[in-house]
Parts: structure tokens; C-alpha cells; sequence
């Protein structure tokens, strides 16, 4: 005997189009025929018991292969456990590293700590140990660093003297190297192309508030932090234009309630400057602002609606066209796959470290000493009098979306993964229920999209559907 899978979804199109979607396997299934849409509704009741010659036996082949229908007695939930788990092992190591704390530009939403705090040459040594740690724990052949701040290139000494040492490393042990960098633009060397090169930044993500007037306005120069030449709308724009041809550039273009109208206008600018037909087209990132940690919650009153954020998104989508591409933060490749890696936060094998020598697992927590795991040894001596919670430390090991209370149960656990795990650290039901809501209004767009039906605008999952 057979049942329906509980990760089923069936999409109709204006047209009576009928597909089939299901999250766990990822498998897009299209039927027709007068018994289609009943069809359809009998695969999204996972508890009724079916027959495998109630189908015609290709068709039961492609429904058992598709993962549309499961054996009776298969745990469908302790399987996507034991992938959860794998990936938790199998994520690339991310070594993160935040350079400094500190910042030349003031952004309204900045939910960071703005010190002085700064990694030293005196650190390198036990940054490239704990490198070699992390790789020979992972039995992997590759390291992938991350360049954070603050502005990282505000250490911009220390970070070069890093790449180099790190990059020693793993040519002497035979480890692949590459790296990445976070940056708002504006403190970068002349020598672009170059530093590109030797610090093996194979990709970048520069960030804008809109076009240049909100920009400037949101992102000005903080007392201490002179303006050197051009607004820093001016200097990032200059930036991308040359690093399009020497390195994977991700514009975030970072929206909420007042600079929404720059969207599209900023969308032509990019294709007026070329940056969708270089040599390395952009990636043009939509990101809503949010309360990102709890120190910004004043952000509750700026942010957009889901609602709002993906009809922007669609925009966007529209604008672009062909030309280039736009990328989801939840289905980054423009379809919901089902999960097979986890943030770096999640990874077995990877660790931020603040510039104040604590070690984080989650970029966003960096400056939240309370927050911390660990500290390198170059400064164990100094962090003697922190007190790190071995209860964070044991709740990052242990966090299970599948056995979460809601998670659990709800049949986008396999393409979600119970979204961010700091929100769950947190308990912060308002992102977690705006989660769920996410794919219940987009992830039949999704699907349709890759099927090339078209959806009802109004279609949306009912929670009836997402708990079941």
C-alpha cells in the first residue's frame, strides 16, 4: 500500500493546468486529463491509503520515482532528519572573519556594534590554526573565507597579511582557497583589479540604499570617518563598474517603505552602466530591511510587508527580464529545492570570529560577547573575564528543525529548514510566523514559473495545507 506524501502541493493554472510539486524530492510532475484536478486533490491527503493498480503502471512509476507517493509504513520526516544532519557535516568550511567592528558610514538600520574593536597581526597565527583545525576536522580539501565587518577594509593591513598567511596554508597542504568580502564600497585601494587577484576575492557583495540622493542620506559619513572625494553612492558605483570585470559581484539593494521608488530606476542605472552584460554579470539582490536582532526593533515601523517586499520583488523580476539575474534570499536559484547544505552558522565545521577574538557561530551576533562560543588562543589571556554561555554553545549543536515543534509538522520543513536559526535562538515568532507566510504566498509562483504556467495572482497555500 501507498500513501500520498505529506510534502505534495499541486498548482492550478489559469489555463486548468495541473502540476504537481513536491518539496522533498524536489519533483515536478505536470497531468492532465478530466481526472487531473481530483487527481490532484487525493495527493494532498497523506493519510489515505492507496493502491499502486488504481494507476496505470507507467504512471505509478513516475508518481513513486517523483516522491509523490511513499510506502505506507516510510517515515518521510526521519528522512529529511538524516539529510539535515548530513549537511550539518558536509557544509563547506567558512572560516569568517571580522576584521573590525567599526564603520565609516552610518546606516539608520545598523543593528551592529560600532567600537574600535579590530583584529591584530598578533591573531593571525591562531586565525590560520584554527584554520587548519576546522579543515582536518572536515576532511575536506577546500576554505572558504569571508571577509566581515563593520568595513572590513577599514584593517585593510591586517586583512592582506591574513590572506597571505591563510593562502600559505593551503598551498602548502594542498587546500583549495577562496574568498569573499562584505563591503559598502567605499574603502577600497586603487588597485582593484590587483588586490582582487592576490586576495583571491572571487566574489564580492556591495551594498546600496536606493539611488544616490536616499543613499547618501542613509549612508553617511560618521563623525570621526572624513569624506574622501566622491559621496559613497558615487564610490561604490565606481567600484562595481570595475570590479564587474574581475570579480562575481552581488548588488543588495537593501529596501524598505521610503526608498522603495528607487527599485526600478536603480535597476536601469545598472543596465546603463553595463553591469548586466560585463564580463561578470551582477546579481542583483532585493533584500527587505528588517529587524534583524533585537536592538533594532524601531525597524518594525520601516519595514515592508511580505506582501509588499515580493510585489517589488516581481517588479524587479519584470525589469530585469532576460538581461540578467535576480536572486531570491529563499530560493536563490529561482526554484525551491529541497535543502542539502545549511548556513555556515549551522556547519559542523565553521566559526566567525569577531574582531574582538571571540568566536561567533552566527555573523549577526558578532559584538554580543554573550553570545559568544569561544575565543582564539591569541586572546584567551585578555578574555579571561568573559563569560561565554556553554548554553548557546549547546543549543547551536543541538537545533533540529524536524524536531521543532512547528517545523516538524509542516510541509515546507524540506526547502526551508525552519528559516533562520538565530530567529529560533531568539524566539522571534514574529520573523518564524513571517517565514511560514513566505512560501504560503510564493511557492506555487515558484512552481508555476518553472513550469511555465501561469499562476493566479491571488493563489496562496491555506495553513490547513501547511500543517497537515
Amino acid at each position: 500500500m501507498w500513501r500520498p506524501s505529506r510534502y505534495n502541493f499541486a498548482v492550478r493554472g489559469i489555463d486548468d493546468e495541473v502540476v504537481l510539486f513536491n518539496a522533498s524530492t524536489g519533483s515536478v510532475l505536470k497531468i492532465d486529463g478530466v481526472d487531473a484536478k481530483e487527481l490532484a486533490r487525493v495527493l494532498m491527503e497523506p493519510r489515505l491509503e492507496l493502491s499502486s493498480v488504481d494507476f496505470d503502471a507507467q504512471f505509478s512509476v513516475q508518481l513513486k520515482r517523483g516522491g509523490f507517493v511513499v510506502d505506507g509504513g516510510s517515515d518521510e520526516l526521519l528522512l529529511i532528519r538524516e539529510r539535515y544532519w548530513r549537511a550539518r557535516g558536509e557544509t563547506p568550511v567558512v572560516l569568517t572573519l571580522t576584521t573590525t567592528m567599526d564603520c565609516n558610514l552610518g546606516c539608520y538600520y545598523c543593528y551592529e556594534e560600532r567600537s574600535p574593536s579590530k583584529l591584530k597581526f598578533g591573531d593571525i597565527e591562531s586565525i590560520v590554526d584554527l584554520a587548519k583545525r576546522l579543515v582536518s576536522a572536515s576532511k575536506r580539501h577546500a576554505l572558504h573565507v569571508d571577509w566581515y565587518g563593520g568595513e572590513p577594509l577599514l584593517n585593510l593591513d591586517f586583512l592582506e597579511l591574513a590572506s597571505k598567511a591563510l593562502q600559505a596554508y593551503c598551498s602548502g597542504a594542498g587546500i583549495n582557497y577562496v574568498a569573499s568580502l562584505i563591503s559598502n564600497g567605499t574603502q577600497w585601494p586603487s588597485d582593484i583589479e590587483d588586490f582582487v587577484s592576490r586576495n583571491r576575492i572571487y566574489q564580492a557583495q556591495i551594498s546600496f540604499d536606493g539611488l544616490q540622493e536616499n543613499h547618501d542620506k542613509r549612508r553617511h559619513f560618521r563623525k570621526g570617518h572624513k569624506q574622501l572625494g566622491d559621496s559613497s553612492f558615487c564610490q561604490a558605483v565606481k567600484l562595481v563598474d570595475r570590479l564587474v570585470n574581475c570579480a562575481k559581484v552581488h548588488v543588495r539593494f537593501n529596501i524598505d517603505r521610503d526608498n522603495q521608488g528607487d527599485l526600478i530606476p536603480f535597476i536601469r542605472l545598472a543596465r546603463a552602466r553595463g553591469w548586466f552584460g560585463a564580463a561578470f554579470p551582477i546579481i542583483f539582490q532585493p533584500a527587505r530591511l528588517a529587524t534583524y536582532s533585537s536592538k533594532v526593533k524601531f525597524m518594525r515601523n520601516y519595514e515592508l510587508s511580505v506582501d509588499e517586499y515580493e510585489a517589488l520583488c516581481g517588479q524587479a523580476r519584470n525589469e530585469v527580464g532576460s538581461e540578467g539575474r535576480v536572486e531570491d534570499s529563499q530560493a536563490p536559484n529561482g526554484f525551491p529545492l529541497p535543502r542539502t547544505s545549511v548556513c555556515a552558522a549551522l556547519a559542523t565545521n565553521s566559526i566567525v570570529v569577531g574582531a574582538d577574538g571571540l568566536k561567533y557561530r552566527c555573523g549577526l551576533q558578532v559584538g554580543e560577547n554573550h553570545r559568544a562560543v569561544g575565543v582564539i588562543e591569541s586572546r584567551q589571556i585578555e578574555k579571561t573575564g568573559v563569560e561565554l554561555p556553554a548554553t548557546d554553545a549547546s543549543w547551536w549543536d543541538a537545533f533540529d528543525p524536524t524536531r521543532a515543534p512547528n517545523c516538524s509538522r509542516c510541509s515546507f520543513l524540506p526547502i526551508c529548514w525552519g528559516g533562520c536559526p538565530k530567529k529560533h535562538l531568539e524566539g522571534d515568532q514574529h520573523a518564524l510566523s513571517e517565514q511560514g507566510q513566505y512560501w504560503r504566498q510564493n511557492l506555487l509562483r515558484f512552481i508555476g514559473r518553472a513550469a511555465n504556467i501561469e499562476v493566479p495572482a491571488e493563489t496562496i497555500i491555506p495553513e490547513s495545507l501547511q500543517f497537515r
